[in-house]
């Protein structure tokens, strides 16, 4: 039988938005599932089972203290009300899952070109410019996945965020 954990879900949500500082379209596509799967994790619509919470702490590298709090349904303010500096333990927070974002993607960037060529044409814009073409690329992304899914790209799939 899976223990499932329901309340997780809620407490990682404002770990997320609070401590890491993203969306939950990139959380969604961290974890290989749809937006609307990690939705209903997160308004408790859907149990969480012991496979997904190793899945969740591995991916986003979550400090032993925030999992327990997580998974035990201690308020996550409790956790923090311990701590002397708040906002240091965020932006510490926030550093590691960046860190650790970009070591699983090392690799990628390292072997794609073109991959690089967009990060250094995205670094010269400025804030809104920089918005509004990455906006674009994943608008085009989304287009893209719709069009192979159509034309049925056999022997290449696609990551899709459909996991669930």
């Amino acid at each position: 039988m899976k223990r499932k954990i329901r309340h997780f879900g809620k407490q990682f949500k404002e770990y997320r938005e609070e401590y890491l500082g993203i969306k939950q379209l990139e959380a969604a596509e961290q974890l290989s599932i749809s937006s609307s799967a990690l939705s209903n994790y997160e308004r408790a619509d859907r149990d969480v089972t012991a496979e997904m919470l190793a899945e969740f702490k591995e991916t986003f590298d979550i400090p032993d203290d925030y999992f327990v709090a997580m998974v035990t349904g201690q308020p996550l303010r409790e956790v923090r009300a311990v701590r002397s500096d708040t906002a240091g333990k965020t932006t510490e927070v926030q550093e590691r899952y960046r860190d650790h974002f970009v070591e699983r993607h090392r690799q990628l960037i390292e072997e794609t070109d073109e991959l690089r060529e967009i990060i250094a044409l995205t670094a010269a814009l400025n804030k809104k410019q920089r918005r509004l073409y990455l906006n674009s690329l994943k608008n085009n992304l989304t287009v893209f996945r719709s069009l192979a899914a159509k034309h049925g790209e056999a022997g290449s799939p696609l990551p899709s965020p459909a996991k669930e």
